[in-house]
């Protein structure tokens, strides 16, 4: 028995959705790409908590405004990553 999952993309009409099985055992991910950006949600959020709890102990605040950073730039991504989703680039014809 292998560790990694086996990794399955389903298309469901105009969603795309995951499955991910390892032995008797299997997670479906309804959405992917929606699922994905909440993950990188959740991840910015604990930057930036953890970096606000840093700055408040004072424990250090050059690791607490990386952790700033490493947040605002997550921010920023989000919608670019939305714009690339939702545009297509079609060859028109000369």
């Amino acid at each position: 028995m292998s560790l990694l999952p086996k990794i399955k993309t389903k298309e469901n009409g105009d969603r795309y959705d995951l499955e991910l099985s390892n032995g008797r055992f299997s997670l479906y991910v309804i959405k992917k790409y929606e699922s994905i950006q909440l993950i990188g949600d959740i991840l910015t959020g604990i930057s930036f908590v953890t970096g606000s709890i840093l700055n408040i102990t004072g424990a250090a605040s050059i690791y607490g405004q990386i952790l700033y950073l490493i947040g605002s730039l997550a921010l920023t991504v989000r919608p670019t990553i939305k714009i690339i989703r939702r545009s297509k680039l079609n060859r028109g014809k000369s």
